[in-house]
């Protein structure tokens, strides 16, 4: 007998739901794990009552909803540094911005990526925009692996990003590419990709045509012989491709599962399973991770061709693997509706180091000597480019800032390079970084435009700089009007790195670490 004879359901599901809401997919299903709305798990799906969603529309917690009597501030997770203005969105509306919800995500699950953050994040950002009926120009000048990029264009917005890193860039390449590519050419591909690799892994005379990488070094194998092996033929049978976008797709594919059988780990930066207190790998399936990946990668493609063949109008991506400080000017002056983006933190994490085994494997990068543009050119530099120089001087007029910054000189003078001199050259170099970031980002935004900076405080040599608020200064300095500092992630870290001597010396209490998104506004 069926439930309802006539009319339409009573029982929802998120699709049909978020359009009785009027709110995307995504909003949606974070409000549901967030117990903002009701609803019930059934398995691992969502279902909403009709009737329950249209009186929760109706009740003050739905969003949207005018108070009476409206508060003066955003609570906590608004911060004030500068003087701000009322922003247009809330810390609660904006979201978590970790990546880890990316995980099971369509396009951003395709590889994990530490230091990103979450699509929906991203997502609540562009709705919150002023709708004219126009696409924007969405901006992300650190792509990443194209969070913001993938997000921007599923909505129907021309995007154009930067990405130094070969291996991010690669990703967030083939994402935005994959509007256009021929489904039926990929299961054709994977079939063979299939057959050729259980022809020459079960046979023991065929030896791969492929070579590790002369120039990798690892502490310790990077691959169990065996696992090698069979990378080793994954990289003959990329390298027999005759289509370009093929062989990127199979590349994103291994990249994406490299770590996974090697012997190393993340922990959250790139280390040996040994020092970690896990074992190392010393049989793997790589056919059959590879296969896992790219079926997932073939259901996003087919998702997203989809989610563009309903807009009126397909949208423009650009991505430039090129440092955005140093290409800036690729981008015509007052073009930009909405910039959104995460620079690298003053944590001293080194990106290019943590994807040296992809960008080794991978063919991105054949010797040493190619890395060194990387970590001069990477925003904030590195610790290790910097400890050993002249001292660095501050390119702006911020008092409290270099006085901070002179505090950790002062530190530790016996300790040399490990001392506070060189942390004290890595802070100036990363706020000189922050200025020229400011000064070029305001002179691309249109009047009227919006920009999102999401960055974490952080701790050098004991001392905590609360980077959100000298970054929310330093846009002011440069002409921006700091509109809000929505704080949108609080968390703790562990001890390896809060009581690190080399990192942050003995801390004097526990410090919290968080991370704010720092709205920016261009002045009239």
């Amino acid at each position: 007998m069926r439930l309802f004879e006539a009319g339409e359901p009573e029982v929802l599901t998120l699709r049909e739901a978020a359009k009785l809401v009027r709110v995307s997919e995504r909003t949606l299903g974070q409000m549901a794990r967030q117990g903002r709305v009701p609803c019930r798990k059934v398995g691992r799906e969502w279902r909403f009552l009709r009737a329950a969603l249209q009186e929760w529309l109706r009740s003050s917690d739905a969003p949207g909803h005018h108070s009476p009597h409206p508060q003066q501030h955003d609570g906590p997770e608004a911060t004030t540094g500068p003087a701000h203005r009322r922003s247009s969105a809330s810390a609660r509306d904006l979201g978590d911005s970790a990546f880890t919800e990316n995980r099971a995500e369509p396009l951003h699950r395709w590889v994990p990526w530490i230091a990103g953050f979450s699509a929906s994040f991203v997502s609540n950002i562009l709705q919150s925009l002023p709708d004219n009926g126009q696409p924007c120009t969405v901006l992300e000048p650190f792509a990443g692996v194209g969070t913001t990029l993938v997000e921007g264009l599923r909505r129907g917005h021309n995007v154009i990003g930067f990405e130094i890193n070969p291996y991010a860039a690669l990703v967030c390449r083939t994402k935005l590419s994959a509007a256009d590519y021929d489904l039926s050419l990929l299961r054709q591909q994977v079939t063979a990709f299939s057959e050729f690799m259980e022809a020459h892994v079960s046979d023991p005379n065929a030896s791969p045509q492929s070579r590790p990488p002369a120039a990798f070094r690892s502490r310790s194998p990077f691959f169990h012989p065996s696992i090698e092996r069979q990378v080793l033929f994954v990289k003959d049978f990329i390298g027999s491709r005759t289509t370009p976008w093929i062989r990127d797709l199979l590349a994103v594919a291994l990249g994406a599962t490299l770590i996974s059988f090697s012997n190393y780990s993340y922990e959250p930066s790139l280390c040996r399973r040994r020092t970690s207190g896990k074992q190392d790998i010393t049989e793997a399936d790589v056919t059959d991770r590879m296969l896992g990946k790219l079926s997932q990668i073939a259901r996003d493609i087919r998702l997203l061709q989809e989610e563009l063949d309903r807009l009126p109008e397909r949208p423009a991506a650009e991505i430039y693997p090129l440092s955005f400080l140093s290409n800036a000017e690729r981008i015509a002056p007052k073009t930009v509706d909405v910039l959104i983006t995460s620079p690298p933190y003053l944590n001293n994490y080194h990106y290019v180091r943590n994807t040296r085994p992809h960008l080794y494997w991978l063919d991105l990068v054949r010797r040493p000597a190619d890395l060194k543009p990387l970590e001069q050119e990477s925003f904030g530099k590195f610790w290790q480019t910097v400890r050993a120089g002249p001292r660095l001087e501050l390119a702006l007029d911020y008092p409290e800032l270099a006085e901070l910054i002179e505090t950790v000189r002062r530190l530790n003078p016996d300790k040399g390079v490990y001392g506070g001199h060189g942390w004290a050259n890595y802070a100036t170099a990363y706020f000189n970084d922050c200025e020229r970031f400011c000064r070029l980002a305001l002179r691309l935004m249109k009047p009227g435009g919006r920009a999102f900076v999401v960055i974490g405080n952080n701790i050098l040599q004991g001392i905590e700089f609360k980077t959100d608020r000298f970054f929310a200064g330093i846009a002011e300095r440069c002409g921006f009007q700091v509109a809000a500092i929505h704080r949108v992630r609080t968390k703790r870290t562990g001890s390896s790195i809060i009581q690190s001597s080399v990192r942050v010396g003995a801390a004097a209490a526990r410090v919290e670490l968080y991370e704010s998104a720092v709205e920016l506004h261009p002045q009239a």
